[in-house]
């Protein structure tokens, strides 16, 4: 990876979610969190968990725990829409 990324608009294009590493001995990794590269939308470091839920054909739900926050309290989450049965373009980033 050359650190460079020229992001290109495509709706069919697949979601990556990157939730950590289970059984890290060394503990957080929070030198990975700065500098944060231009093409990481978000970072942190932190223990917890995601539950991911196929809702039906059209909707998925993504919902990210931490441990440490001491209550059942989701941290963060995305709605994600299936483009084929929904071909729907409500992205920010669409031109008007």
């Amino acid at each position: 990876m050359n650190g460079l990324c020229s992001p290109v608009k495509d709706l069919s294009a697949p979601v990556y979610i990157t939730i950590g590493d289970g059984g890290n001995l060394e503990g957080l990794a929070t030198n990975m969190t700065e500098p944060q590269p231009a093409y990481s939308a978000y970072r942190e470091a932190s223990f917890g968990h995601a539950i991911f839920e196929i809702k039906n054909r059209t909707h998925a739900y993504h919902g990210w725990n931490r441990n440490q926050d001491g209550y059942a309290v989701e941290a963060d989450s995305m709605l994600f829409l299936n483009r084929f049965w929904s071909p729907i373009d409500d992205s920010t980033t669409a031109d008007s």
